[in-house]
């Protein structure tokens, strides 16, 4: 079982730092290519088919099978992201983007739910976390690959390293990867794709589903705006920057203590406690917009709020979906990257530094009022994590 976990979690790490390359790797290409929109074209059109995709992607592998898309799904990525490294104007970085994004996506619905199938079940709670730790990790290990190989060698060979990586690990997973058994009395395609509409209309899942839409809408305008402010502000170089993104990597080791956290608190008691902690950071953050060393500890605060809040609203998602837990993580897939494509975008208003840190606070805030008001007080926030 060993060997599966491995290579899956290398895959989350790999796949999600395609999204968070976008940050750093905005200015540079722009600056390269010579046009306007290097961010939209790098962050927003991958992010919105990335969110698209998880709605296709779940029922799929619940009606042709876990390996059938992880697989195929993983060798078209590495091929697109070879070719994003010849691309010749901004138009087809942001065309390749899309159709990256697009693919990428066939990985994260689908992993979690192999792991759910395939792994016995005393192994099933860590191999979750693993996974979903590597998907936090990658959120600044993106951001510090990119911005180091960028520096070192230039921004194409950002994506050519990783079409590589990418294909090693394609032929890994067909290697290790055992199909799990399916169900016989599986429900039509058409019915898989019915069960998503039928959940939004639920009110345990209407509110959450805003508020997972703010966790990495702020996670993205943040460090979007941090970049800028550092250099303007501080007058730090690109090595300096680099060193200052890399310091909110601690904050990303809570993230494998959300799961004992929500046996013993509630899933909804963990999500809401990471949303305010994350809050907390951005507030302290805005504050501190003048002085380096309290920005960076804010930093570290906010990015551990995050790698709280996600695993449990992930979790949150599939216990309130109940047997239609596949979809109900696709949802929350989906409303997650929209807000991550959406990120760039809050950078572009007319506000300064510590006024965009304290909107993104009072966003968060208000993500966890949502998921506080779609838990009923007749009903323990406990109850999900315990079933």
């Amino acid at each position: 079982m060993v060997a599966p976990l491995t290579a899956l979690v290398i895959c989350a790490l790999l796949v999600l730092m395609q999204l968070y390359m976008a940050i750093p790797l905005a200015p540079i290409v722009g600056a390269d290519l010579g046009a306007a929109g290097a961010s939209a074209a790098l962050a927003t059109a991958f992010g919105i088919p990335y969110a698209v995709g998880f709605l296709i992607y779940g029922p799929l592998s619940d009606h042709y099978g876990r390996k059938a898309i992880l697989v195929p799904g993983m060798a078209a990525l590495a091929v697109i992201t070879a070719v994003l490294a010849l691309a010749p104007s901004l138009p087809a970085v942001g065309s390749l983007r899309a159709l990256q994004g697009l693919v990428a996506v066939s990985f994260s619905p689908v992993a979690l739910a192999y792991l759910s199938e395939a792994l016995p079940p005393r192994w099933r709670t860590t191999a979750i976390g693993a996974v979903s730790t590597a998907y936090m990790v990658a959120g600044i290990a993106g951001q510090v690959y990119a911005s180091a190989v960028a520096l070192a060698w230039g921004w194409r060979w950002t994506f050519g390293l990783a079409a590589v990586a990418l294909g090693v690990v394609a032929l890994a997973l067909m290697a290790i990867l055992r199909e799990p058994p399916r169900s016989s009395g599986a429900a039509t395609l058409a019915q898989r794709f019915r069960q998503l509409g039928a959940l939004v209309r639920q009110r345990a899942l209407a509110l959450p589903c805003l508020s997972a839409f703010t966790m990495l809408l702020t996670f993205v305008a943040m460090y979007s705006a941090l970049g800028p402010h550092l250099q303007a502000r501080f007058d730090l170089a690109p090595d300096a920057v680099l060193l200052v993104r890399l310091a909110g990597l601690p904050g990303m080791l809570v993230a494998p203590l959300a799961g004992a956290l929500a046996g013993r608190f509630g899933l909804a008691r963990v999500a809401i406690t990471g949303f305010l902690v994350a809050a907390v950071g951005l507030a302290i953050e805005a504050l501190a917009s003048a002085t380096l060393w309290a920005l960076v500890l804010a930093s570290v605060v906010f990015v551990a709020g995050i790698a709280t809040t996600v695993p449990a609203m992930i979790a949150l998602f599939g216990a309130r979906a109940g047997q239609a837990r596949a979809a109900g993580i696709a949802l929350n897939g989906f409303m997650l990257f929209l807000g991550a494509s959406a990120g760039p975008f809050l950078v572009e208003l007319p506000l300064e530094f510590a006024a965009l840190l304290a909107v993104l606070a009072v966003i968060l805030a208000c993500g966890a009022g949502l998921v506080a008001l779609s838990t009923p007080s007749s009903r323990s926030p406990a109850s999900p994590a315990r079933r």
